[in-house]
């Protein structure tokens, strides 16, 4: 049996979403599963684990595994981890143990050939991986962790497996996932598309939390045909959670949607292989029973006329906040991912009307004050050389992208987001390609600054009369 005592001695279950498991029934000694974890720490290394005793047995390996026989390569052999590692993905705290980002590269099973305390020659199966490898302790003086892994030569060719749709546990749901090569933006692949949502799960999935999504899929990428999908869809899997909500006025004649909401992991991983890009979402939510509430969120979209950009949208969201301020109101702020700007403050109201009121009401003041600058109306020929402040978002049947969603863009050959700022990068911006956000750099915002739209999140202060 395993041990797990080093695992814990290393860790804080109150500071690591790591999971802290006990050891787990003892198992075969002919095999089991195995996971391979792409581990962006320090060092980008990966890391190999292989089920047994209860436990996990593991090894990191810096350039990852051999891709064909030849010189071995340096593993260093790691503690023991729980068995509920092989589904682990996230973001480990940076300063903890291990801080950095975790990603499973590979997953399968393995048959054992030998294992003694100094040589283990195992066989594995995955979708990425397939092959005999063998991790043996050097005979010279090394230190006891420093194995080296090499690949053997299989006895007989193995047909060609497919690579492309392999099936997967997300926090405990199979998934299969296809066609992860297609490109959805110029050079981003699928699967690089999934990885993101993956990883940024973590940050936002409270903001979508009970709110029924309008997605919008590129099913042949952003330079192909796009649709806005507010039903699950007949084939959706038993366990994804929707809602049923009215949707009256619906161009297509329906009197009510079966809409997703995104609540767990598995979820998004599930959208994203559909090739889902954008997540909309409402300003309010549906309680346990599926009933839905009043609005809890406020939002401006700031949208940029001909003549004007995000530099300008800055300089409005600054006096829109100030604004916001004399009323107890306090906003948080994001690029919209595409040309403007998006602001959100928490409010409590009880009349689903009551926050398009206050937000046209404080877009038409700001336009009389400035109306060189600013404009309230929605006709386009009211717009050049002005930032239009859309108050009409503020409509429960509209819905306005989340933070932290890609957008059907791409710039400086990445896809673009939806970013959150801070207040003082907006007081002063003077670059408008400093607010465009690649998805790698959003993660390390995050890793940098946490949530900057947690705000958001917040208790809701009531509108003025």
């Amino acid at each position: 049996m395993g041990e797990l005592r080093t695992y814990r001695d290393k860790r804080d279950p109150a500071r690591t979403p790591e999971p802290f498991g006990d050891v787990g029934a003892a198992d075969t000694d002919a095999g089991g599963r195995f996971v391979i974890q792409e581990h962006h720490a320090r060092r980008l290394h990966y890391d190999v684990r292989l089920e047994r005793g209860g436990v996990l047995v593991c090894w990191a390996v810096p350039k990852g595994l051999p891709d064909a026989p030849g010189t071995p390569r340096l593993a260093v052999h790691t503690e023991d981890h729980p068995l509920e590692y092989l589904d682990f993905h996230g973001e480990i705290p940076a300063g903890e143990y291990g801080g950095g980002s975790m990603t499973i590269h590979d997953a399968g099973t393995y048959e054992t050939e030998k294992w003694t305390d100094d040589e283990v020659a195992v066989t594995l199966r995955g979708e990425r991986t397939d092959g005999r490898f063998v991790f043996f302790r050097p005979k010279r003086d090394s230190e006891e962790k420093d194995w080296l892994v090499t690949r053997k030569a299989e006895a007989r060719a193995r047909p060609p497996r497919n690579v492309q749709s392999p099936r997967v546990s997300v926090g405990g749901r199979a998934l299969k996932l296809s066609n992860l090569d297609k490109e959805l933006y110029p050079g981003t692949p699928k699967n690089v598309v999934i990885d993101y949502y993956a990883r940024v799960a973590d940050t936002l999935l409270p903001h979508l939390a009970g709110r029924p999504l309008t997605l919008r899929r590129f099913p042949d990428g952003i330079d192909g045909e796009s649709f806005y999908e507010k039903n699950a869809g007949r084939n959706a899997p038993d366990w994804l959670r929707t809602v049923v909500v009215p949707t009256p006025g619906s161009s297509r004649g329906s009197d009510s949607a079966r809409f997703v909401v995104v609540e767990e992991l598995a979820t998004l991983v599930y959208l994203a292989n559909l090739a889902v890009l954008e997540l909309h979402v409402p300003q309010w939510r549906v309680d346990a029973g599926d009933v839905p509430r009043p609005p809890d969120e406020l939002v401006f979209d700031l949208d940029p006329g001909p003549g004007t950009g995000l530099l300008e949208c800055a300089r409005v969201a600054c006096r829109v906040r100030d604004r916001l301020h004399d009323d107890g109101l306090v906003p948080v702020v994001k690029t919209s991912g595409s040309k403007g700007m998006q602001m959100t403050a928490p409010v409590v109201v009880t009349d689903p009307g009551r926050t398009s009121e206050y937000a046209r009401a404080i877009a038409q003041e700001l336009a009389r004050e400035t109306p060189d600058a600013v404009t309230a109306v929605m006709a386009k020929d009211r717009r050049g050389g002005r930032v239009f402040i859309d108050w009409s978002q503020n409509n429960t049947a509209k819905t306005t992208v989340a933070p932290y969603s890609l957008r059907a863009r791409a710039a400086h050959g990445a896809p673009t987001v939806s970013t959150p700022l801070t207040w003082d990068e907006v007081e002063t911006a003077d670059d408008a390609e400093a607010l465009v956000f690649s998805p790698a750099a959003v993660l390390d915002r995050i890793a940098a600054h946490g949530d900057l739209y947690s705000g958001a999140l917040g208790d809701g202060a009531p509108l003025p009369d």
